[in-house]
């Protein structure tokens, strides 16, 4: 008998291949036309993890879809493409029991029950947890070896050398001399009393221009970070010959999705020394943590601004604007209004010839949240957006009177 199926695939990391998600639909398409059944629609989701639910909008986008109804079933290769999370599992299948649509696999051309997900579901959930254990293990013993267990910091470049296998040598890295060159400037201006903003504005502004981190342009976030968190350019001892590893863990909020940073205790840090690695003399490198701790000390005496000690407060639209000709920020400035946050910082836009945004309109925050606000009901309860909605209500109703 023919049945109306939804087919969902899904692939993990930028790392993958996305010829992935075809192969999966190649597959799935076989398998339903097998057994005579139509496939009305695809989704999909790309390069996003399976222990994530809100923010894949892919598998949001099918939620939707079934919910509308006229859907038998809900096909896809194996059950940890739907989700590699318990609970996201387990609500998945009820949900799709409340709407009378089954949810069968390519990989065991069957339906799946309750018993079967349970099990795969603590299966794929203990396999994550137990490769992050080992990942984070075999990272620590590269640092207490001297290797560096994440990416190449600014400074540096990686160093080609070879087992008696002639397999390379992971995590080896070498002094880049030109980019240590920087370093060193950096360190000294900021020492001698310079800001972030004006050392950043400086080295965008050479000719020719000097690359930042990753190649980019320089950002004063770049090169302050944060000390306690030992980010940015001048909090990065791998300068003074020292590599540190595991300062912070990261958990996923499950309400948002988005993995937040948590200081470890100083216990639990990893720390390698690697004096060939050196950049920075230990008397700079003082003089930088003493003006860091008085700059920091200068703006605890105020009641705004701490720094990265206090958030910024939060606002209607805090984080919601964009800058129409640059696409950067739009955030509150001077006298509580709103203004391109790349032109206030004089940072070059690549898209715009490596040019300062031209755009110097501002806006009170009392205005926006005023203007917005008033629009709401004027295009919420317009003629034509009741029409609409009442058709829609009209078309649920007819659907469930059947």
């Amino acid at each position: 008998m023919s049945k109306n199926v939804i087919f969902y695939a899904r692939y993990s990391s930028d790392l993958q291949d996305e010829q992935s998600i075809e192969t999966q639909v190649a597959l799935g398409r076989a398998f339903a036309d097998e057994r005579g059944w139509q496939i009305v629609e695809v989704f999909e989701d790309k390069a996003i993890s399976g222990t994530r639910l809100k923010t894949r909008p892919g598998i949001q986008a099918m939620l939707r879809r079934i919910k509308r109804g006229g859907i038998d079933l809900l096909l896809c290769m194996s059950v940890d493409r739907i989700s590699r999370d318990m609970e996201h599992s387990s609500g998945i299948l009820k949900q799709l029991r409340h709407h009378g649509v089954e949810l069968w696999t390519v990989q065991n051309k069957a339906p799946v029950n309750d018993m079967e997900l349970g099990l795969r579901s603590i299966i794929n959930h203990d396999m994550i947890e137990q490769t992050r254990y080992k990942t984070r293990e075999g990272m620590k013993t590269s640092v207490r070896k001297g290797k560096a267990a994440g990416g190449i910091a600014y400074g540096y470049r990686m160093k080609l050398e070879h087992d008696d296998k002639f397999n390379r040598i992971a995590g080896l890295r070498e002094v880049d001399e030109g980019q240590a060159e920087i370093v060193r400037w950096i360190f000294g201006q900021y020492a001698i009393g310079r800001t972030p903003s004006d050392l950043a504005i400086d080295l965008n502004n050479r000719v020719p221009p000097v690359p930042g981190p990753r190649g980019l342009m320089w950002r004063d976030t770049a090169i302050r970070g944060h000390r306690d968190r030992g980010t940015g350019i001048l909090n990065n001892e791998t300068y003074v010959g020292r590599l540190v590893f595991n300062r912070r863990q990261f958990r996923k909020n499950p309400e948002t999705e988005q993995r937040e940073a948590r200081m470890n205790d100083k216990s639990e840090w990893v720390v390698g020394e690697v004096p060939e690695l050196r950049i920075i003399d230990d008397e700079l490198w003082s003089k930088v943590k003493k003006r860091q701790i008085e700059v920091e000390a200068s703006f605890a005496h105020t009641s705004t601004n701490r720094l990265n000690r206090a958030h910024r407060p939060q606002y209607l639209f805090s984080g919601l604007l964009e800058c129409g000709l640059c696409g950067g920020t739009y955030s509150t400035t001077a006298n509580a209004r709103y203004g391109c946050k790349n032109r206030s910082k004089h940072l070059p836009i690549e898209h715009l010839g490596n040019n300062v945004c031209p755009n110097s309109k501002t806006i009170s925050r009392a205005e926006l949240e005023r203007r917005v606000l008033d629009a709401i009901p004027a295009n919420l309860l317009s003629v034509e957006s009741t029409t609409s909605i009442v058709s829609v209500r009209r078309a649920d109703f007819s659907y469930r009177d059947l």
